[in-house]
């Protein structure tokens, strides 16, 4: 419902106004989703972080570095690794309360997250390419992307009638692909990542999030939530703020810059939701 909701309302509304709005439910639904990665751990770990804090402060500090010089010095295999990485969180987020944690449900949660990637990459080609362009100096054509879709929607298809655990999604997921392929061809690249990002992904795991730090999803949790992640949540958006007033967008190399960042952030924070969700990660 919330996203054939979407598709009328991103048909009516201004371009601008929509992208006003994708880059905002980003910069706070998307960025206070992995704001309490600490409050996790020290609850994982039952309180024993005294000098677990300074250490993962020092080794995130380490990741956003190491990540700025590997797009910077490979940006190729950077990038092709953060789409990876990102498949398999998408993936395990939409499927993980349905399906158990093993190698091949690990395959699984990638194969479809990948299949959301190349979805948008192939119906927002036009703004893909130019980005990737930008970090790697190729421009890859446009059957690239639409055969590795096929491919992955076919491997998917399969993969969901051979499995008797994922054939009863079978006919909400054709449904649910086929609706985002639409909401993913009605806008920019900025909504088309934006709407999943924050809608199937972000909000789902804020819930999860809430509910494993103070046993329920209400909004008493969510204010709790929102007081430890505060100092986290501001900071991101005052960096923003000072990236959006001092950095050169047009500028070479700011496409690497972000992606760093952004894949700075999501390594670390998809191996902290995975302490979170499984007992023997």
């Amino acid at each position: 419902m919330i996203t054939f909701s979407f598709i009328l309302l991103s048909s009516l509304l201004p371009d601008s106004f929509v992208n006003f709005l994708a880059g905002f439910a980003i910069v706070t639904v998307g960025i206070l989703h992995g704001a309490n990665d600490l409050e996790i751990l020290s609850k994982k770990f039952k309180g024993n972080l005294n000098h677990l804090y300074i250490k993962f402060l020092i080794l995130y500090l380490l990741v956003v570095l190491l990540g700025a010089a590997f797009f910077f010095i490979i940006p190729s295999s950077a990038l092709f690794l953060f789409v990876i990485f990102s498949s398999y969180h998408f993936g395990e987020q939409h499927w993980g309360e349905r399906l158990p944690m093993n190698l091949s449900n690990f395959i699984f949660y990638t194969l479809y997250g990948a299949l959301v990637f190349f979805m948008i990459f192939t119906i927002q080609y036009d703004e893909v390419v130019g980005v990737i362009n930008k970090i790697t100096g190729y421009t890859l054509i446009f059957e690239i992307f639409l055969y590795s879709s096929f491919g992955l929607g076919i491997i998917i298809i399969l993969l969901m009638l051979l499995k008797e655990q994922l054939r009863v999604y079978f006919i909400d997921e054709c449904i649910l692909l086929i609706l985002l392929g639409v909401i993913f061809n009605v806008n920019s690249l900025l909504f088309a990542f934006a709407f999943y990002f924050v809608v199937w992904h972000s909000l789902p795991s804020l819930k999860e999030q809430l509910i494993y730090l103070h046993g329920n999803f209400n909004f008493s949790s969510f204010l709790k939530y929102l007081k430890s992640s505060a100092i986290y949540w501001i900071g991101s958006l005052a960096f923003l703020f000072l990236v959006y007033q001092y950095i050169d967008f047009e500028a070479d190399y700011f496409m690497p810059l972000f992606f760093s960042f952004l894949a700075a952030i999501t390594f670390p924070h998809t191996l902290v939701i995975g302490m979170m969700k499984y007992k023997n990660a």
